[in-house]
C-alpha cells in the first residue's frame, strides 16, 4: 500500500468524557452482571418474577444471542464496511465446528486451543472464498460465496457420517484450565467479554489505516485504487479476518448445543445473518449487535406476550394459542418491514437520529 494513504491531518483533541456518561456505563456494567442470575433465579433481589415479567427470556437464549452477535459483527465488518457482499456465512461456521470437532471431540486438544485451530482454519476458508472476489463482482461473486456455501456443508456432512454416523457430531463439556463452562451462566461471562473484545477489536481495525483504506474501498473502488490501496489484498484480508471470527463463533455454537449436524448450517442460518445486518445497519458494528438481538430476542418476547391469552376462548384463543407460532412470524415480520421502510439505515440510524433530535430539542 502506498504511502499515500499513510498522509493524515492533526487529529483534534478528544473530548473529555463527562461523569453522566462514567455514571450510565456503569450502570450499563452492573445490569449485564447481575441480569444472569436474574434469568436463572427468576428473581430480582429476592423478589419472584413470572415468566411474563422476564419477558419469556431464559439464560441460554442470551448465550445464543451473544454468538450469533460474533457472526454479525463478522459478516457487518465483511458487507458493511468492506463492501463485500457474502450468503456463505455459515461455511465459516460449519469450518469452525468441524475444525472443534477434528481438534477437541477426536484429538482432545485444550478448548482455547481448539478455538485458535478453528480461527486459523476459518481465516484459510476465508481467503479461498475471497479468491473470486479478485476476477468477479455483483451477482456473480455473491453466486461464488453461496457455492463456497454448499462445498462446506457437503463436506461437513461426509466428515459426520463417516465418523459419528446421523446422530450427528459430539461436542465435550469445554474447560478452560480447571474452569469447566458447564453452566449458562458460566457460558454467559466467557462470551460477553469475548464479544466486547471483537467489537473493540474490529472498531480499532477499522480506525488504523488500512481499515479506512477498507471503507474507501466500499465507497470507490477505483479512488481507493488511485490512492495506492491494493485493494486485492485488503479483500483477502477482510475475509480472512471475518471469516476467523464466524469460526470461532461456529465451534463455541457448536459446544453450546453439544450435538451439531450438517443440516444446522443450512442456508437459512446464513441468511439470518443478513437479516441481522441490515435491520442492525449496514457498516454499523453496534448495529451488529442490536440486529442480533432483535432477530434472537423478539420471536421469544412476543411469544412471551401473547401467553396470556391462555385461558381465553373463540377467536382469542384460535389466534393468540391454535396459531401462535404463525401469528409471532406475522407480527415478527411486519416489525422488520416497518423498520426497514421508515429506518433504512437500520436501528443504529434510527437511534442516532433520535439522539441528535433529543439533543437539538435541548440547546434549543
Amino acid at each position: 500500500m502506498s504511502d499515500t494513504l499513510a498522509t493524515s491531518t492533526v487529529a483534534p483533541a478528544r473530548a473529555k468524557t463527562s461523569p453522566a456518561k462514567w455514571i450510565v456505563r456503569a450502570i450499563v456494567l452492573a445490569v449485564l452482571v447481575y441480569a444472569p442470575f436474574v434469568l436463572v433465579s427468576r428473581s430480582i433481589f429476592g423478589i419472584p418474577l413470572s415468566n411474563m415479567q422476564l419477558l419469556n427470556l431464559g439464560l441460554t437464549q442470551i448465550n445464543l444471542m451473544l454468538i450469533a452477535m460474533l457472526g454479525a459483527l463478522s459478516l457487518n465488518f465483511l458487507t458493511g464496511s468492506a463492501g463485500l457482499i457474502s450468503i456463505g456465512h455459515a461455511a465459516f461456521y460449519a469450518t469452525g465446528a468441524m475444525t472443534a470437532a477434528i481438534f477437541g471431540t477426536q484429538f482432545g486438544w485444550p478448548f482455547p486451543l481448539v478455538l485458535v485451530c478453528a480461527a486459523i482454519a476459518g481465516a484459510l476458508a476465508g481467503i479461498l472464498a475471497g479468491l473470486p472476489s479478485l476476477r468477479v463482482r455483483g451477482l456473480y461473486f455473491v453466486l461464488s460465496t453461496l457455492a463456497v456455501h454448499y462445498v462446506v456443508v457437503f463436506l461437513f456432512q461426509e466428515y459426520q457420517f463417516a465418523f459419528f454416523g446421523v446422530v450427528g457430531v459430539p461436542f465435550a463439556q469445554p474447560n478452560i484450565g480447571p474452569i469447566a463452562i458447564d453452566s449458562p451462566i458460566r457460558w454467559y461471562f466467557f462470551l460477553l467479554p469475548l464479544v466486547a473484545l471483537v467489537y473493540l477489536g474490529l472498531r480499532n481495525v477499522l480506525a488504523t489505516r488500512e481499515g479506512r483504506a477498507l471503507m474507501a474501498m466500499r465507497d470507490h473502488e477505483l479512488a481507493a485504487t488511485a490512492m495506492g490501496a491494493d485493494v486485492r489484498i485488503l479483500r483477502l484480508k477482510a475475509f480472512a479476518l471475518s471469516s476467523a471470527i464466524a469460526a470461532v463463533a461456529g465451534a463455541l455454537y457448536a459446544h453450546l448445543l453439544t450435538n451439531a449436524t450438517s443440516e444446522v448450517f443450512g442456508i437459512n442460518f446464513a441468511i439470518q445473518f443478513i437479516a441481522m445486518i441490515i435491520i442492525g445497519g449496514l457498516g454499523s458494528l453496534s448495529g451488529s449487535l442490536l440486529g442480533a438481538a432483535v432477530w434472537l430476542l423478539l420471536p421469544t418476547i412476543i411469544t412471551g406476550l401473547t401467553s396470556f391469552a391462555a385461558d381465553s376462548t373463540g377467536i382469542v384463543r384460535t389466534v393468540l394459542v391454535d396459531h401462535r407460532p404463525q401469528l409471532v412470524q406475522m407480527i415478527f415480520g411486519l416489525i422488520v418491514i416497518v423498520l426497514l421502510i421508515f429506518a433504512p439505515g437500520g436501528m443504529a440510524d434510527l437511534i442516532a437520529k433520535l439522539r441528535a433530535a433529543l439533543f437539538g430539542r435541548r440547546r434549543g
